[in-house]
């Protein structure tokens, strides 16, 4: 583990985080919205996401400053040594910036109907166009590109474990979501739904 590596993955963080948090303050001052809806949500499934949301994140934070201070914990900080190299930490950081402008274009497309979770008080339009018109969770890929990115750079058991978790997190959210567009939207999401893949464009 080296300083490269350690400012290619405290910058994608800051990256996220930055891009989050400016969305967020735009979005309230122009509408009035707060896009963070998950903890007003009445369900009780996204309740308890709006909290593994903050578990992941704390998580997450916890394992890049043990990465950085190179502290080890049995095998979990293990690397993958076919992977510990330069190029290897150079395709991570830029898969991590893809994935990171794919969700930057995604909230853009969405306007002021971007959440981050269920809102069950405001319906908000059915945006099929641009991107979405190949995929329906652009947002979603992004977050996976830079979670697999971070894992190129620090191939490590504890990542690889973070990854697996996020990653069926963020699909169980995506189905959720899914139901609760088809309430709202009916025919014309299901028509959406069945042209257009859920990730990854023709495939998936």
């Amino acid at each position: 583990m080296n300083i490269i590596e350690i400012v290619f993955v405290v910058t994608l963080f800051i990256f996220y985080t930055v891009l989050w948090k400016v969305k967020q303050m735009r979005q309230i001052k122009r509408s009035g919205i707060n896009p963070g809806v998950m903890a007003a949500s009445s369900s009780n499934v996204q309740k308890y996401m709006d909290k593994l949301t903050k578990v992941l994140t704390v998580y997450t934070l916890i394992i890049i400053v043990l990465h950085s201070l190179q502290i080890q914990l049995g095998s979990l900080f293990n690397r993958i040594e076919a992977l510990s190299c330069v190029w290897f930490d150079i395709a991570g950081y830029l898969t991590g910036l893809a994935g990171l402008s794919i969700c930057l274009y995604a909230q853009l497309k969405m306007g002021s109907s971007w959440r981050v979770g269920i809102d069950e008080r405001v319906k908000t339009d059915l945006v099929t166009t641009g991107l979405y018109k190949y995929i329906r969770n652009p947002t979603y890929l992004g977050l996976f590109m830079l979670n697999i990115g971070v894992w190129l750079i620090w191939p490590t058991f504890s990542i690889f474990l973070l990854n697996i978790v996020f990653i069926l997190f963020l699909d169980i959210q995506v189905r959720c979501e899914e139901d609760h567009l088809y309430s709202v939207h009916g025919n014309s999401y299901d028509e959406y739904k069945k042209r257009t893949k859920r990730y990854i464009p023709f495939i998936y």
